[in-house]
C-alpha cells in the first residue's frame, strides 16, 4: 500500500504541475527502459529466486552468494553488450523503423543507465530470495521513486529546469545500485562460502534465457500501445493512456507481489516432487490474488472518473480504456500464478513461446484498432492478448503437470 501511494503521488504530483509532454516522455523512458532491460538482466532477476528455491530444498542456500556474483557478471556483460549495439547500428536505421527523433534521445539515455538499472533489479529480487520480502518491496516500490520525486519538487518550485525531469528518474539508479549492492553483501556475509559451486555461468544462463525472452515479450505486451500510440497520435493520448494503464498496474503489482513471494516455495514444493503441498500453495496463491483484485477492482471501476481526474481534468479521457483494462486485469487475476509457476517448474521454454505468439497477435490488433479507436483499441489489443496467454499456459499446466492454476478448480 505504501508502494501504491508513492506511484500515484508521484504521479498525482507530476500532472498537476508539468506538461503532459514531459510527462509522456517519462512514461515512454519508463516503459522503454523495463524493455530494454530484458537483454541486460537476460531473466536472471527471476532465475535468483528459482535456484534459491532449488539450493533451498537441497539445504545448499548457502551457495547462493556464489550464483549472485555469476549472475551480476552476466548483466553486466549483456548490458554493456547491449550499449554497444545500439552505438553501432545508425540513427537513420532506428528513424526507418519508426521511431520518432524525440523518442531517440530518451532511448539513448534509457541504454546509457542500462547496467545500473539492471543491478537494481537483480539486487532486489536477491534481497527477496533471502526471505527480506519487505525490504526487497521497499526497494522495488518506493526507494526507485525518491530520485524522481525529489527532481519533481524541485521542478515545482523552481529550482531545477523541467527539461531534467527524465535525467533525476534515470541517473537515480546509479545511487540504487550501490545502495541495493550494499544491502545484498551485508546479508551474504552471513551465508558465504569458498567452495565451489554446482551451478555455473553456462547453466545460469540457459536457465535465465527463456524468462528473460518471456520477459521482453511481457514488456512489449506494454510498450506496444504506448508506443503505437505516440507514434499515430501525440504525447498527450500516451500521457493519458499512460495514468490508465499505471492505475490499472495496482491489480498487477497484486498479482506480481503474490506471484514472487510464492515463487521460492513453488520451486521447492516441485524440485521435491511434493505434488500436495504444490497445489496447496497455489490454490493459496490464486484465493490471494482472486480476493485482492476484485475487491480493489471493484472500487477503481467505480471511481474511475474520480481517480483519473485527479491527475487533471483532461486524463478523463481515458475512462473507457481504463475501464477495459480494469475489467480485463480482474478476469485475469482468477488465473493465480500462470507465469511465475512456468518459470519455478522448468517450463521456460515452452512459456516463451506462448508469450511470442502472444506478442504477435497483440501487434495485429493494436495495428488494427489503434488507428480506429485510439486508447479504446489499445485497451481491446491488452485485453485480448492478456486473457489470450492465461487460457494457454493454465492448459499447459494441467496438460503437463494435472494442476489447475484457475481458481474455480
Amino acid at each position: 500500500m505504501a508502494g501504491v501511494a508513492t506511484l500515484f503521488g508521484l504521479s498525482t504530483l507530476m500532472t498537476r504541475n508539468l506538461d503532459e509532454v514531459f510527462v509522456g516522455s517519462y512514461e515512454f523512458a519508463r516503459v522503454a527502459l523495463l524493455t530494454v532491460a530484458t537483454f541486460g538482466l537476460l531473466g536472471t532477476e527471476q532465475s535468483v529466486l528459482y535456484f534459491a528455491g532449488k539450493l533451498d530444498a537441497k539445504k545448499q542456500i548457502n551457495q547462493l552468494p556464489l550464483v549472485y556474483f555469476k549472475m551480476l557478471k552476466v548483466v553486466w556483460v549483456c548490458s554493456v553488450v547491449v550499449l554497444l549495439i545500439y552505438l553501432v547500428v545508425p540513427t537513420s536505421f532506428l528513424v526507418l523503423c519508426g521511431i520518432k527523433e524525440s523518442l531517440l534521445v530518451v532511448l539513448k539515455k534509457c541504454i546509457l543507465i542500462l547496467p545500473f538499472y539492471v543491478t537494481t533489479i537483480l539486487n532486489t529480487e536477491t534481497i527477496r530470495a533471502y526471505n527480506k520480502v519487505l525490504l526487497s518491496e521497499w526497494f522495488r516500490n518506493i526507494f526507485k521513486y525518491i530520485p524522481i520525486i525529489t527532481g519533481t519538487l524541485l521542478i515545482i518550485f523552481n529550482r531545477a529546469p523541467v527539461n531534467t525531469l527524465l535525467d533525476w528518474y534515470l541517473y537515480g539508479f546509479v545511487l540504487l545500485a550501490i545502495l541495493s549492492f550494499a544491502v545484498v553483501f551485508f546479508l551474504m556475509k552471513r551465508h558465504f562460502i569458498k567452495t565451489p559451486s554446482e551451478i555455473t555461468s553456462i547453466k545460469i544462463i540457459k536457465t535465465s534465457y527463456p524468462m528473460a525472452i518471456s520477459s521482453f515479450y511481457t514488456y512489449l505486451l506494454m510498450t506496444i500501445d504506448v508506443f503505437l500510440l505516440a507514434q499515430f497520435f501525440n504525447l498527450h493520448f500516451t500521457a493519458y493512456y499512460a495514468i490508465a494503464m499505471k492505475i490499472m498496474s495496482v491489480l498487477s503489482m497484486v498479482i506480481i507481489g503474490v506471484n514472487i513471494n510464492y515463487a521460492p516455495k513453488i520451486a521447492i514444493n516441485y524440485e521435491n516432487n511434493d505434488i500436495t503441498a504444490l497445489k496447496v500453495n497455489l490454490k493459496e496463491a490464486a484465493r490471494t490474488i482472486a480476493f485482492l483484485n476484485f475487491t480493489v477492482g471493484l472500487i477503481l471501476l467505480l471511481g474511475g472518473s474520480f481517480f483519473l481526474s485527479i491527475f487533471g481534468e483532461n486524463y478523463t479521457e481515458a475512462l473507457p480504456a481504463y475501464n477495459i483494462l480494469i475489467v480485463s486485469q480482474m478476469v485475469v487475476s482468477l488465473f493465480g500464478m500462470v507465469p511465475m509457476y512456468m518459470n519455478m517448474t522448468g517450463k521456460q521454454q515452452l512459456f516463451h513461446k506462448i508469450m511470442g505468439l502472444s506478442v504477435v497477435v497483440n501487434i495485429i490488433c493494436n495495428v488494427i484498432l489503434i488507428p480506429r479507436f485510439n486508447m479504446v483499441g489499445a485497451a481491446i489489443s491488452y485485453a485480448i492478448t492478456v486473457l489470450l496467454w492465461n487460457v494457454l499456459v493454465a492448459y499447459f499446466s494441467f496438460k503437463s503437470d494435472k494442476v489447475h492454476l484457475m481458481l474455480w478448480k
